[in-house]
């Protein structure tokens, strides 16, 4: 399982940071959109609104032996106390959490049951009706983070409503821009863009840290493992030469007791 892991991480570990460098582009021409986009007319994907509930989209592994991970997660949720919270899981150690946690569970996938840009695409068109519609007034993502080989932690994304520009930046920007057709019409071609482009790098993300985690664990109970059968051998070889040393001396005393 160990050498299975390591080879799944190292192509789940290419696929989430390949895509990086494209979201964090997106994201900047967000920021430069915004900055340019009419003051007045703010997008309706960009704007609050009164509901008094809020989605969760919990994404995990199907299955354990994977350390901590999944139950990290759970940890963060329970921590944050959501109020008046449903569910979409991926993943089924995060429907199972979600059922027993009596939670309002709206819709489920296994973590490998479509693939992920098809998958990407279907919660991208949920998550946007169901705000629009001022069912939500929050949408958010829960997943593990890949950091490393060996660190991945629970990190929260909002997904709607979508930050605004000054939530966005983080240095002022010199350098104004043109923007060919008007800036509100490509801002309204991009965010849904990027809710794509951030929900599919999330599940790539976690995907990683999944194989990441499983490959560690599974190399620590190997490590263990070995260490058993070590143990276990020393003690056999000891009672086993207690009981030739026994048997040595119980013929050494008998032929004794014959002299």
């Amino acid at each position: 399982m160990e050498l299975v892991a390591a080879a799944k991480m190292r192509k789940a570990q290419i696929l989430a940071l390949a895509g990086r460098p494209y979201a964090t582009s997106l994201h900047e021409i967000l920021s430069s959109v915004q900055n340019a986009s009419a003051k007045e007319n703010i997008h309706p994907l960009l704007r609050t609104n009164q509901s008094q509930n809020q989605l969760i989209i919990i994404v995990t592994s199907d299955r354990g032996l994977a350390g901590g991970l999944n139950l990290n997660i759970f940890r963060e949720i329970l921590r944050s106390e959501p109020r008046g919270a449903k569910y979409i899981t991926i993943g089924k150690k995060a429907r199972d959490f979600a059922v027993k946690t009596g939670g309002d569970l709206l819709a489920s996938w296994e973590s490998e049951e479509i693939p992920y840009l098809d998958l990407a695409r279907t919660l991208t068109k949920m998550t946007t009706e169901a705000f629009l519609s001022g069912e939500y007034s929050k949408i958010s993502m829960i997943y593990p983070h890949f950091e490393s080989t060996v660190k991945q932690n629970p990190r929260w994304v909002q997904v709607l409503p979508i930050a605004q520009k000054e939530e966005l930046e983080e240095k002022p920007q010199t350098t104004e821009f043109l923007f060919e057709p008007t800036a509100d019409k490509i801002l309204n071609s991009i965010l849904t863009h990027h809710i794509l482009t951030q929900i599919y790098q999330v599940l790539v993300e976690s995907k990683a840290s999944e194989h990441s985690a499983r490959m560690v664990a599974m190399k620590n109970a190997t490590d263990a493992a070995g260490d058993l059968v070590d143990d276990l051998t020393l003690t056999y070889n000891q009672a086993r030469q207690e009981a030739i040393t026994n048997e040595l001396l119980d013929i050494v005393t008998a032929q004794k007791a014959f002299e």
